[in-house]
Order: C-alpha cells, then structure tokens, then sequence
C-alpha cells in the first residue's frame, strides 16, 4: 500500500467550500426532516478531534490507485451529518478518476460518527462539503 499524502487547506476549506445558502431557511427533506446547510448552524459538525484528525484519517484508510497515469488532484465531496453523528448521502462532486470515488465513499461509509451540527441548541441535520487531495504515486 502507497501512503498517501493528503494535503489540507484549512483557510480555503473554512471560507471556501463549507456549503452555505443563500437564505438562513433549512431546506425540507421530505424523508428524514430538516436539513442545514454549515453556513447557517450554530454549531458545525466536527469530526471527533477535528479536521485535521479528519484528514488523518483519510490518509491511513485511503488506498490510493496504483495505475503509473495517476497524477494526483482533488476531490470534491458532500455529506450529510446525521443527528446521530452518522455519515450519509455521500455525493462525490468532483473526481479525478482511477477508482477515487468509489475508495472515497468507501472510506466515509466507514468512518465514525461525527459530533453533529447544533442549531438553537439542538442537533440537526447538516450537509457538509470538502475536498481531498491526493498526491501522485
């Protein structure tokens, strides 16, 4: 197994690609209720540790391709954080190929809850989107 290098950019991360909307409104999910978008929470959801904890995790589970062609890039991925802290609705945004989405939803499908996001002092359901950087063989 390559390790895996995964590379964080916490500002960009922080101020570029948490999912906001553009109404303080959660949106209705006809199926399991409301759901938040991390620009309009109290509290966001975190990964036990935090992210960094998060993208170590990534690095240890992640089995990156072993094709000589892959050269890297990243990968844009959503959630949602359940109430419970559970992973769900894993939408892969942006892949570079290889395999990488379905070793991306794997890893996530596997990984432990989360603390989950807080609104008015409540936990709720909330979408979450981030990348992963993976560095070539």
């Amino acid at each position: 197994m390559k390790k895996i290098v995964v590379i964080v950019f916490l500002l960009i991360f922080q101020f570029g690609f948490s999912q906001t909307t553009t109404s303080k409104q959660p949106v209705e999910d006809v199926d399991y209720g409301l759901l938040y978008s991390t620009g309009t929470v109290d509290v966001k959801p975190e990964f036990p540790g935090g992210i960094q904890e998060f993208y170590k995790y990534i690095s240890r589970n992640f089995f990156a391709p072993t094709d000589k062609n892959f050269k890297g890039g990243k990968i844009f991925v959503s959630f949602v954080v359940e109430r419970d802290g559970s992973i769900t609705d894993i939408y892969i945004k942006k892949d570079i190929g290889f395999g990488t989405k379905e070793e991306t939803i794997r890893v996530l499908k596997e990984c432990i809850k989360w603390k989950p996001a807080e609104q008015n002092g409540k936990t709720v359901r909330c979408s979450y989107m981030l990348p992963i950087v993976l560095s070539s063989n």
